[in-house]
């Protein structure tokens, strides 16, 4: 593991002003994923996108965490019936003229 790829959380909640309770809040609802190293608590550098687009979900929309796994959960089969089709339009291609 690179240290690159890792962000302190500390730093990061004491940079943009984030409780530092919102970071294990989202990490109780599965939402990202904490890892500690040594006596130090680390996201994953492309971990920090997510948390932004929760936070502003939250403060912008007024949704709260169990809004934003449920919001995350269609998203997710959004994208999963999306692919099936593009799927099912190659397929489909063959029999066109």
């Amino acid at each position: 593991m690179q240290a690159d790829n890792f962000v302190l959380i500390d730093h990061y909640c004491e940079y943009t002003q984030t409780p530092v309770d919102f970071i294990y809040s989202l990490q109780e609802y599965g939402l990202i994923e904490i890892k500690q190293i040594e006596s130090n608590i680390y996201v994953e550098s492309h971990t920090i996108v997510e948390i932004e687009r929760i936070g502003r979900l939250q403060n912008e929309l007024g949704i709260n965490l169990e809004g934003v796994d449920a919001l995350n959960h269609l998203t997710q089969k959004l994208n999963q019936l999306e692919h099936e089709l593009k799927l099912v339009k190659n397929r489909l291609k063959i029999y066109e003229p």
